[in-house]
């Protein structure tokens, strides 16, 4: 690749991820528009982290990760969803990348759901301690209940998982071709 072409693919790349990262915060600010809607529009913009790590690198799509979250934090009325977004959302699908690297699927679910409890259980125990949130597993949740939101948790983010999965595989052999091939050649 000529030293003008490989300048150009990398403005394209840039460009892709800038562009990226702009409707990943427009889909962050709507959360304060619809509220119902402040744990799947994270999840939605994880997808767009997704496009970014196949597409350009694990290093943009970390680069794209930490803009999108420092504007969330700062721009966002209601921080939940720029929390979720930051503990868990922004950060997973390069991490999906290098574990499902492992080729060994039941150490790649072992890994997955370690990197999911531990932001889970970091940003709950942050919600008692320093927002104050003891009714959500204080006194209004009874010992029984906090496992059993754990699990609820664990359900949704193995389902995250696999419809991610599914929709790399459709991004792969549908979208890219007929769409994004033109624009990053």
């Amino acid at each position: 690749m000529s030293r003008k072409t490989e300048s150009s693919f990398h403005a394209k790349q840039m460009a892709l991820c800038g562009m990226t990262a702009a409707v990943s915060l427009l889909l962050m600010l709507l959360t304060a528009v619809f509220p119902v809607m402040s744990y799947g529009l994270p999840a939605l913009c994880g997808v767009l982290t997704t496009m970014i790590v196949i597409e350009c690198s694990d290093k943009m799509a970390l680069t794209m990760y930490g803009a999108v979250s420092i504007l969330s934090l700062l721009l966002l009325p209601s921080k939940e969803s720029a929390v979720v977004y930051l503990l868990l959302f922004g950060w997973y699908p390069v991490a999906k990348r290098r574990i499902e690297m492992l080729r060994r699927p039941v150490l790649e679910w072992v890994i997955k759901m370690i990197s999911m409890i531990i932001p889970v259980g970091i940003g709950s125990a942050a919600a008692v301690a320093v927002l104050g949130f003891e009714g959500f597993f204080g006194t209004d949740m009874t010992g029984w209940m906090i496992p059993l939101f754990y699990l609820a948790v664990a359900a949704a983010f193995v389902i995250y998982d696999i419809a991610l999965t599914r929709l790399i595989s459709a991004y792969l052999s549908y979208i890219r071709p007929k769409f994004l091939s033109k624009l990053l050649k």
